[in-house]
């Protein structure tokens, strides 16, 4: 059985986004758990759209959640992953938080096995956690399938 929270009321679920923001839209940051993920409302502040399995860092801290796809490899920290639909340039949407969500891997260095840590890449990708010299990152998730690179898979995640 799925859990819902019951504060905030979302309008349009957690796979809708807007170009602007309505009377009945949360604010940015706002958080939810939603069928067993916890997920915080965004806004796409760079000029490049957030796909389905892309990791976001933070943009600016003036504007609280304004979020970019513009991480630095094993550098950033990942607040969220975009999971239903790609958020375009300047909309808002909901980006998951904790739980199981698709993780898109690089194109070189991106293929990790089930069980494997996760850790940021550039340009929101993801590539297995490593523990070489100078990496900061954080792991962000662990692999619950193989997933070569460039693909798409499954994965379950704790943002910041």
């Amino acid at each position: 059985m799925a859990f819902n929270s019951n504060a905030p009321v979302i309008f349009g679920g957690v796979s809708a986004t807007t170009s602007s923001r309505g009377a009945n839209d949360p604010e940015l940051g706002t958080r939810l758990w939603n069928e067993g993920r916890e997920y915080v409302y965004v806004y796409n502040d760079c000029n490049s759209n957030m796909a389905v399995g892309q990791g976001i860092v933070i943009q600016s801290g003036a504007s609280g959640y304004s979020c970019s796809i513009s991480s630095v490899t094993s550098v950033d920290i990942v607040v969220g992953i975009v999971r239903h639909q790609t958020i375009s340039t300047g909309y808002y949407g909901w980006a998951v938080t904790k739980g199981i969500t698709y993780v898109k891997m690089m194109a070189t260095s991106g293929t990790v096995a089930a069980g494997d840590l996760l850790e940021i890449g550039g340009n929101g990708l993801f590539y297995k956690a490593s523990n070489t010299t100078g990496n900061v990152a954080p792991a962000v998730g662990k692999a619950l399938e193989a997933i070569v690179s460039s693909a798409t898979g499954l994965a379950y995640v704790s943002c910041y």
